[in-house]
């Protein structure tokens, strides 16, 4: 490897403006225009802090607009339209993507010619836009220009991992007020847990007003709870509203075998399974096995329907967010169904256990 090419270029990434997260005001206006179709409406998706806002937005007759919304921290706002021109790919889709901050005034001009490649297999191309006013946009533009470059100047390196990472480390412990790096390090919390030394190290030469942000609370959670998701570990406690409103506490099953089930009423495979687990229930609740089941729904009405459907008699609570939600974060879910299986002290026995599997592994835990 050429490592004068490489120290080059990271230096270039390390020159990037300071993004600092502004808390003081909460308030961001972007003012523009879409050189597309007059009077066209767009769906706008952002999260403020933990909750995802949808909005929408029309352009004029002479396609420009204005938006408003409030935040408590950065966030990529997405301005989305239907995908009928290559629906095979995704549904909704999300036609210009860019970071906002409080405070901000934002001038926006999206331009035309965003769908790019044949016909038959159309793309995006996230580039076709102007816009002033947003330094930490512009931050994340230059981090990722320059990453590329680093990657092209090095393309013959075996291990592209240990270089990617040494690029996020480099920026992120140069740049401990930016944003952005804080975003980094929680975005690639999953791949590098492997070395939880360097996402502490990493973790904790973010400035304080980055680790008090809700991302920063968030990041900390996960890096807490990480050690403790492993068999044979205490699965982390939580608290969630039954059906019937009453707060449940992980706590409360102590002395039972416990199947902690993560699903939502609008997966398939979820409320496919609940048969199955009715039966086993049936089986083995005399014998202090207990179903913990948390829904990662968005709708209250929609659990409550899908509860009353499926007739599911064991214990339910709602951790709302869906793979947003806090607790589907903390505990790096990757999707639902997911499940941990628990002894009577509270120690993970198994994790996403199914079927047939999931009966093998309580008959020999509960015989």
């Amino acid at each position: 490897m050429r490592k004068s090419t490489v120290l080059l270029a990271i230096i270039s990434l390390l020159s990037i403006p300071l993004v600092t997260i502004g808390q003081s005001n909460s308030n961001f206006t972007i003012q523009g225009r879409i050189d597309t179709v007059p009077n066209a409406k767009y769906r706008i998706i952002y999260k403020n802090n933990e909750k995802v806002i949808r909005d929408s937005l029309q352009l004029s007759a002479d396609r420009t607009f204005t938006f408003s919304g409030n935040i408590g921290e950065p966030t990529r706002i997405n301005f989305i339209i239907d995908n009928d021109f290559n629906p095979r790919l995704v549904k909704d889709q999300i036609v210009y993507s860019f970071w906002v901050s409080p405070g901000d005034r934002l001038d926006f001009h999206g331009l035309t010619g965003w769908l790019s490649g044949p016909r038959d297999n159309l793309n995006i191309d996230d580039n076709k836009y102007k816009l002033n006013g947003s330094a930490l946009d512009k931050s994340t533009i230059a981090y990722n220009e320059n990453r590329r470059a680093v990657y092209l100047a090095n393309k013959n390196q075996e291990n592209k991992t240990a270089l990617g990472d040494s690029i996020l480390s480099k920026f992120i412990q140069t740049n401990p007020n930016n944003f952005y790096s804080l975003d980094l390090l929680n975005r690639s919390f999953s791949s590098l847990n492997r070395q939880p030394n360097l996402v502490n190290t990493l973790y904790n030469t973010l400035s304080n007003e980055l680790k008090n942000s809700y991302t920063g609370r968030l990041l900390n959670k996960k890096i807490m709870a990480h050690p403790h998701l492993e068999i044979g570990k205490e699965l982390p406690t939580f608290e969630f509203a039954n059906d019937d409103g009453e707060l449940v506490n992980l706590e409360d099953f102590r002395g039972k075998y416990v199947l902690v089930d993560f699903w939502a009423s609008w997966c398939g495979p979820c409320r496919k399974e609940f048969p199955h687990l009715r039966s086993l229930y049936n089986e083995y609740r005399s014998k202090n096995f207990e179903i913990l089941a948390v829904s990662i729904d968005e709708s209250k009405e929609d659990w409550l329907a899908a509860i009353d459907n499926d007739k599911l008699s064991w214990t339910n609570v709602l951790a709302t967010g869906g793979f947003n939600g806090e607790l589907y974060q903390v505990f790096g879910l990757k999707g639902v169904p997911d499940n941990f299986l628990l002894d009577k002290e509270g120690k993970i026995v198994a994790r996403n256990l199914r079927g047939s599997e999931l009966k093998t592994v309580l008959d020999k835990l509960i015989q």
